[in-house]
């Protein structure tokens, strides 16, 4: 009889109805993130609101590239309010894995170092800092509006202790973020032009230090995160949300990091 080992960790991608840029980031996230890696994991895929889904394409997606396990989530009661992606982030939180990483589709992970095992490095730092159960990093944060800023000494070198987070990429303990007063919870959230209260504001008012258990943000690990978008204009806080847009970002994301990656030596 062959013994199976429970999976460490459950990557959930979160996605509405944007199956043309998934089908671009789901394979390339998979093989940036997993492979060669010592970490047993379970792939998930919610649709979020799938009742404006393709949602057969999100099946023939899911299936092509060994996605464990499907959510077809609609959104007609137990749904987060304001922004879109606040539900799916919220309902995530009932897996089954000590390690929960939510990506979103539209959302692009490199590793530049090709030994680099970003699974095993993230259960390396919860094992060195087991009261820091949140690992955030976005490498193109400089268009946010609330600015990202460091809210107390480093975590260690090269991390920081930060002041907020997006949601397109978390990394959680889910131990120790249990633990943190008022997560997970609905909330009440609101979303405009001109105001707006979301998951990933809430995430980082609980977490951020002094109040909470603070927001780890490597600096120097051997990889790169970003959000395949572009603002609407320099200085606004929405983005475009067009498929073409998102697929032009993702392309060019591509040629930008493998300039920076470093090849394996030859045998």
């Amino acid at each position: 009889m062959v013994m199976q080992t429970w999976p460490e960790f459950t990557i959930n991608f979160i996605c509405h109805n944007e199956i043309e840029i998934l089908r671009k980031t789901l394979p390339h996230n998979l093989a940036q993130l997993c492979a060669g890696t010592k970490r047993g994991y379970d792939v998930i895929l919610t649709v979020d609101g799938v009742e404006a889904a393709p949602r057969d394409d999100f099946l023939r997606l899911a299936e092509a590239h060994g996605v464990d396990e499907v959510r077809l989530r609609r959104r007609r009661s137990n749904c987060a309010s304001g922004d879109g992606a606040n539900n799916g982030h919220l309902h995530a939180f009932s897996d089954k894995t000590r390690y929960l990483l939510t990506i979103e589709a539209d959302i692009a992970f490199f590793r530049t170092d090709p030994d680099f095992d970003p699974l095993d490095a993230f259960v390396q730092f919860f094992d060195r800092h087991p009261k820091r159960p949140l690992i955030h990093q976005m490498d193109d944060h400089d268009c946010w509006v609330w600015k990202l800023e460091k809210a107390a000494k480093d975590v260690e070198a090269g991390v920081w202790s930060v002041n907020r987070i997006a949601s397109h990429f978390l990394v959680y303990d889910t131990l120790g973020a249990r633990q943190v007063k008022g997560f997970p919870d609905l909330g009440v959230y609101h979303d405009s032009q001109t105001a707006w209260f979301n998951f990933e504001d809430e995430l980082s008012q609980l977490f951020a230090e002094p109040a909470g258990p603070g927001i780890a943000f490597p600096t120097d690990w051997p990889m790169r995160v970003y959000h395949c978008d572009r603002k609407l204009q320099e200085g606004s806080a929405h983005y475009c949300k067009s498929a073409d847009v998102k697929l032009e970002v993702f392309e060019q994301r591509v040629k930008e990091v493998a300039a920076l990656t470093r090849r394996p030596a030859a045998e």
